[in-house]
C-alpha cells in the first residue's frame, strides 16, 4: 500500500511539475510574441454584428515609422476599386513622408500615444498568467497541432490592473498549448460571473465569450489570427445589449517587405 502512494505521489509531483513549465513557458512566449507582433504586416479584417446587422472593414496593417498606419482595403468584403485603391496608397505614401520630417518631440509623442493603445489591446491576452490558475486536463490535436490542454479559473485574490484583466477575474476558460513550442495556439473563455469594468457605469455579464486563436509565422513566433468577442454588457445596471466582434488577421509578413511593395503600387498625383 505504501509502494502504491509512494508512486501515485511522485506520479502527481511530475505532473506539477510539468504543469509548471508548461505555464511558464507559455506565459513566457506569449510576450516574446507580443513583443515581436510589430515587425509584422498583415490583412486585418473587423467584423461586427449587432441588432442582427453586420458590418466589416479590411485594412493593411502596417509601421510607420515608429507606430501603426491602417491602410483601408474593403468595406463589407468589396475591395476598392482602383481609383480608390490608389488613392489610399498614395495618401499612404504622404504619411509616410509628414512622419519623416516630424520634429523630434511630435515623433516622440506619435509612438507613446500607440505604445499606450497598445498595451491597452494586449493587456486580456498578457494578464492570463498573473490572473488566472491552470490545470493539465488532457492532450489532443487542436487546429492541427498535437497540444496540451489546460483548464483556466481566476486566482483567489488576484488584483487585475487592467481592463483586460478585470474581465478574466469572471471567467472559466481553457487554454490549448503547442506541445513542440510551448506557445499557446487557442484560448477560449466564458464570462460566468458579472465584472464591473468602468465601476457602476458598466459590467460584463455571464455569457459573454473569449476566443483567441494563434497561427505559426516563422519557428519561433506565433501571432494572432482570430480574436472573437461576444459581449454581453450592462450600462448603470438597466441597459444591456449583446454585441460579436470578429478580428481576424492574414498575410502576415515582414513589416518592411510588406511596406515597400504597397509604396511601389503609389501613383503620381
Amino acid at each position: 500500500m505504501s509502494v502504491v502512494l509512494c508512486l501515485l505521489g511522485s506520479s502527481f509531483a511530475l505532473r506539477a511539475a510539468d504543469l509548471n513549465e508548461i505555464v511558464e513557458r507559455a506565459a513566457a512566449a506569449l510576450k516574446s510574441d507580443w513583443a515581436a507582433d510589430p515587425l509584422y504586416a498583415c490583412l486585418e479584417r473587423d467584423e461586427t454584428e449587432k441588432s442582427n446587422k453586420r458590418t466589416s472593414k479590411t485594412v493593411h496593417d502596417l509601421m510607420l515609422d515608429g507606430s501603426d498606419y491602417r491602410l483601408p482595403f474593403a468595406i463589407d468584403n468589396q475591395p476598392f476599386a482602383p481609383d480608390r485603391r490608389d488613392l489610399e496608397i498614395t495618401k499612404l505614401k504622404h504619411e509616410l513622408k509628414r512622419r519623416e520630417g516630424e520634429t523630434d518631440a511630435a515623433r516622440r509623442s506619435r509612438i507613446e500615444a500607440w505604445k499606450k493603445r497598445r498595451d491597452e489591446e494586449g493587456d486580456m491576452l498578457l494578464a492570463f498568467p498573473s490572473v488566472l490558475t491552470f490545470q493539465l486536463i488532457g492532450e489532443e490535436e487542436k487546429d492541427g497541432h498535437p497540444a496540451y490542454v489546460l483548464s483556466a479559473t481566476p486566482k483567489p485574490g488576484a488584483v487585475a490592473a487592467t481592463t483586460g484583466a478585470k474581465v478574466l477575474t469572471g471567467v472559466q476558460g481553457k487554454e490549448w498549448v503547442d506541445k513542440e513550442t510551448l506557445h499557446p495556439i487557442h484560448i477560449e473563455c466564458t464570462v460566468v460571473k458579472p465584472v464591473p469594468v468602468y465601476g457602476v457605469l458598466a459590467s460584463v455579464l455571464p455569457g459573454t465569450e473569449i476566443e483567441i486563436r494563434m497561427t505559426k509565422v516563422t519557428d519561433s513566433i506565433w501571432l494572432i489570427d482570430l480574436v472573437s468577442l461576444k459581449l454581453q454588457l450592462a450600462k448603470l445596471h438597466f441597459f444591456k445589449s449583446a454585441e460579436t466582434t470578429r478580428y481576424t488577421y492574414t498575410d502576415y509578413s515582414p513589416n518592411a517587405s510588406a511596406l515597400e511593395k504597397l509604396l511601389s503600387e503609389a501613383k503620381p498625383r
